[in-house]
This record gives C-alpha cells, structure tokens and sequence, in this order.
C-alpha cells in the first residue's frame, strides 16, 4: 500500500474512532443524566420523608403541651377550689361567731332594758 493508501486508512479509522468516541460520550451523558434524576428522586424522597417526620414530630410536641398545659391548669383549678372551700368555711365560721355575739348583745339589751 501506498502513503495515500495508509493515509486514507487513517483517515477512516480516525472518522470511526471520532464516530466511536462521540457515541461513548452520548452514552455517558445518558447514564449521568439517568444517574442525576435517580439522586434528585431520593432527595425529594428523603426531603419528604424529613418533612413528614418533622410534622409528626411537631404535632407530638403540641398534643404534649396541651396536655400538660391542661394538665396544669386542672391543678390550679383544684387548688383554687381547696383555697376558696378554706375562705368560705372561714367566713361562715366568723359570721356565726358574729351571728352569736350579735345575738347575746341583743339578748342582754332586751334583758338589761
């Protein structure tokens, strides 16, 4: 063969080596490109599995601060009442002690008059 010849091989080799090499580039976009909407699915998944699990969480945290919240305020409510069944048996107890000395003092009146 010739240089012509030899070149001409060459020449067509180096069109199907080109032709080869942009067909693995083609296909090594497509794969990064399949490989990059693979990892975006899990983040949005994972996103979402985060979200739901602060959410549920949150809500824990809520229904646990109404109760104790509740909780709280039906203690106060039962000391209040303790605190104010106290000042009623106190001011009953000093309204008849009242009632008696208002009533010797009108008893002597009538007696002494």
């Amino acid at each position: 063969m010739g240089t012509w010849s030899r070149n001409r091989l060459s020449g067509i080799e180096a069109v199907r080596k080109i032709v080869e090499t942009e067909g693995q580039a083609k296909r090594i976009i497509e794969e990064a490109q399949l490989r990059a909407e693979e990892i975006l699915a899990r983040a949005s998944e994972e996103a979402q599995k985060a979200r739901q699990i602060s959410t549920a969480e949150a809500e824990r945290r809520k229904v646990q601060l109404l109760r104790e919240t509740r909780e709280k305020a039906e203690a106060d409510a039962r000391s209040s009442d303790v605190e104010t069944d106290s000042l009623l048996e106190n001011y009953e107890k000093l309204f008849e002690d009242r009632k008696d000395v208002a009533t010797k003092k009108a008893v002597e009146l009538v007696l002494g008059s």
